[in-house]
């Protein structure tokens, strides 16, 4: 009989108690640990939106120095679409073996559950979280055809001609979403949403005059600031960017708004053995520390960020409570 990768041989009356110690030895010894021979093949990330954003621009980042490390590949597969319900269950779904992963980000786990009536996965118990790699600030970019400067001019300008502007998102029931549905609320103006697959298709629209306005991660508009053709009047966090301290926040002007910062990280299904997750945080926070790695990452208006799964596990769930007073407030109700 193979135990512990011991060939261990049934005992005979004579050999009870030796086999009986034997066994006994065998329980203290350490059993193998696959995490050892992890990873053995090309490691898949399914990613929630389209290519092109800033969950590509990281996990690019990071599974090009993971791969440099390891020596097996990061594939990275796109799927958007239902706000990261179709990515989500596709990694709960998957073996937990830890070659199936999710680019996850905080609406997934904090924001589609209260927008979506029906989705097919618990945010708290369906996943194993590993680690996040950054912070993504979000902000409110609008085109140059529209008259304001700032918060205040652009308040005042929705105030002004009701029912008049759009906004674009990355996807509906994404933070960007919300962002812009909790502005409407607070501000008292009415922005139409338009959702796209993704941010920068949302960001190419704004910058060709398809769309007035978008809220949209820092790090895909960050090559066009100062480029004349967008002004990124404000962060919706509670403070402001690191990488860009000068852009204000939303809530200088119109106090008491603010949606909780957005992360950027990788989650597994439920029950990869705790083994195998510590070696994969090993790995990622290896890759995510590297100094060209992080260098480019705050080149592109990334907030870095990493911490362990129990941290990660813990801030899904209070994400989640934040939320849900947030869409309370802004009455928005799931569809």
């Amino acid at each position: 009989m193979l135990q512990g990768g011991i060939i261990v041989h049934a005992p005979n009356a004579r050999l009870l108690t030796i086999g009986a110690l034997c066994a006994a030895a065998l329980v203290l010894l350490p059993a193998p640990l696959s995490a050892q021979e992890w990873p053995q093949k090309s490691v898949k990330v399914i990613v929630p939106l389209a290519p092109g954003g800033a969950a590509d621009l990281v996990m690019r980042a990071v599974g090009e120095e993971f791969t440099a490390n390891t020596k097996q590949a990061v594939i990275l597969e796109n799927r958007p679409g239902g706000g990261g319900t179709l990515a989500a269950e596709t990694v709960m779904r998957s073996p937990a073996d830890g070659y199936t992963l999710l680019m996850g980000n905080s609406a997934i786990f904090g924001v589609t559950p209260h927008l979506v009536k029906k989705i097919n996965y618990d945010p708290i118990k369906d996943f194993t979280p590993i680690t996040t790699f950054v912070e993504l600030p979000i902000v409110l970019v609008v085109n140059n055809d529209v008259p304001a400067n700032n918060v205040a001019e652009f308040i005042d300008y929705a105030k002004k001609n009701p029912g008049k502007l759009s906004f674009g998102s990355s996807g509906y029931g994404t933070t960007m979403h919300l962002a812009g549905e909790l502005l409407n609320e607070r501000a008292g103006i009415q922005m139409t949403h338009i959702p796209y697959k993704g941010g920068a298709p949302a960001l190419v629209d704004v910058l060709s005059g398809q769309i007035p306005v978008v809220m949209a991660a820092l790090s895909t508009v960050a090559p066009h600031i100062g480029g004349g053709k967008v002004k990124v009047l404000a962060t919706v966090e509670s403070k402001r960017s690191a990488s860009h301290p000068d852009i204000p926040t939303v809530g200088e002007t119109l106090p008491g708004y603010a949606v909780p910062a957005s992360w950027l990280g990788v989650l597994g299904p439920a029950g990869l053995p705790e083994p195998v997750t510590a070696k994969m945080l090993t790995e990622f926070l290896r890759a995510t520390n590297a100094p060209n790695v992080q260098a480019m990452l705050k080149k592109n208006g990334f907030d870095m960020l990493t911490r362990s799964g129990a941290d990660l596990g813990r801030e899904i769930k209070e994400d989640f409570a934040v939320y849900g007073k947030i869409f309370e407030a802004a009455r928005i109700t799931p569809q």
